[in-house]
């Protein structure tokens, strides 16, 4: 097995055109999102907006830190010399990416108020996106 990390080694879900695909996926879902809360005169977009510049700056911070993981321990993960598990980081990166997303999980249940709700939704997307765009761009140094 080879010594540096390669986009061919990667599995499926690190690929280029999978990353393009969630991203757009993730834009176009915001957009769809926000044209329907924009039909209820009662919800302030700007909550809308919030979540989503939240979510962008949370979620390429998961990204890059994902990214670090794997650059530094994928290899090691493929020869079995280690579990992703064991990598460094890795279990604070679980911590932090399960608190990231089921804070808007439980967001529902302590918020009453319909522009805030907006906003929680507008998080998970701007999250998913900026995860991706932030992988996408570490994929595309890594030489094929």
């Amino acid at each position: 097995m080879q010594e540096k990390l390669s986009r061919r080694l990667l599995p499926f879900y690190m690929k280029l055109p999978v990353f393009w695909a969630f991203i757009i996926l993730s834009v176009l879902g915001q957009l769809l999102w926000v044209a329907a809360i924009s039909q209820d005169i009662r919800i302030d977009l700007r909550w809308s907006s919030f979540g989503f510049g939240l979510g962008i700056a949370l979620g390429f911070m998961q990204g890059k830190w994902t990214s670090r993981l794997w650059q530094q321990s994928y290899l090691k993960v493929l020869k079995r010399q280690i579990t992703f598990w064991d990598a460094k980081g890795a279990k604070l990166l679980t911590f932090y990416t399960c608190v990231a997303l089921s804070v808007p999980a439980f967001c529902p249940f302590l918020i009453r108020s319909l522009s805030t709700l907006a906003g929680v939704q507008s998080y998970v997307f701007g999250f998913i996106g900026a995860m991706n765009v932030a992988l996408l761009l570490w994929v595309r140094r890594i030489p094929k």
